[in-house]
């Protein structure tokens, strides 16, 4: 073999491969576009608030959502318009009007999972898509956008939420003690560093009151004398549902002869949270952990 043919081989063959990649790469982009296609033409519901959300982050408007405890001053305005399921606990949606609208898809939520065999019975796929913690949002909304053939977007979204919960968490030398309670009674019903809204507050920079108690669920019953001795400086109430008047929810707590001795009342720290947001998991994760900051805890 001569000199020239020996150099000329391996360029021969470095082209040759590198063909072949490209064919490789064409190949499986022309298979994958029916599959994304075919995912983007789904008739799909969003139960979950907070898979409504993403989607329509990702360019993916569902045919219906499900209606939204504590009002819908966080729904994205791109679905005002979308049909609205009333859900009935713990089942969900109406059966006949799934039946109705024809879904291919549900994201629903395991409060709804009483109804989720019913619906599969219909033919309905149905994916659980509603985080209860903090470290389950990016992993579920990377499922969201493979089930409606927006990877790429749901990694966009990811992107860009990541920065703004950075932005939100930045270090600060305040860490108040806060008891966020839910509804009101005699007893407390307080949110546990399991919750989201619990997380949220830590989140924050917040020192959350608990008592020392745990539970799955999220939620524990504190005593009064319990919650005198952790003496929070801040009250956050959540309103069970929709609540017409929120000062005669802070008036309540601010009456409580129990809790009289504590920072929080004293100081006339007691808040009340209107918008669902520690409550409902939401795309909204920066924003939220900032207005908790700069409105409550005041350590922005």
């Amino acid at each position: 073999m001569t000199t020239v043919a020996a150099r000329t081989q391996p360029r021969f063959n470095r082209i040759h491969g590198l063909v072949m990649l490209l064919a490789a790469v064409l190949l499986g982009l022309a298979l994958a576009a029916p599959h994304a296609e075919a995912a983007g033409k789904q008739r799909v519901v969003a139960i979950s608030p907070f898979a409504a959300s993403a989607m329509i982050k990702m360019g993916v408007k569902p045919i219906a959502i499900g209606q939204t405890i504590g009002g819908s001053r966080r729904l994205d305005p791109r679905l005002r318009n979308v049909k609205t399921l009333k859900l009935s606990h713990p089942n969900g949606p109406n059966l006949e009007v799934m039946a109705k609208i024809k879904p291919d898809l549900v994201f629903s939520s395991t409060r709804w999972s009483k109804g989720t065999s019913a619906m599969k019975r219909l033919g309905i796929r149905v994916v659980y898509a509603d985080p209860t913690g903090l470290g389950q949002v990016y992993p579920t909304i990377r499922k969201i956008g493979r089930k409606i053939g927006r990877s790429a977007q749901a990694g966009r979204l990811i992107a860009s939420m990541k920065k703004r919960v950075n932005r939100a968490t930045k270090p600060t030398t305040k860490h108040p003690k806060i008891l966020v309670v839910l509804g009101i009674g005699t007893t407390a019903m307080a949110f546990l560093k399991n919750s989201w809204g619990g997380q949220l507050v830590q989140k924050a920079g917040g020192s959350l009151v608990t008592g020392g108690a745990t539970n799955s669920g999220g939620f524990a019953r504190l005593s009064d004398e319990v919650v005198v001795a952790q003496n929070p400086d801040i009250i956050i109430v959540v309103p069970h549902g929709n609540s017409n008047d929120l000062s005669q929810v802070a008036d309540y707590i601010l009456n409580n002869e129990a809790w009289k001795t504590t920072n929080a009342v004293k100081n006339k720290k007691v808040y009340v949270s209107v918008n669902n947001e520690l409550l409902q998991a939401g795309t909204d994760v920066g924003p939220t952990i900032g207005m908790i900051r700069s409105k409550w805890l005041k350590n922005w």
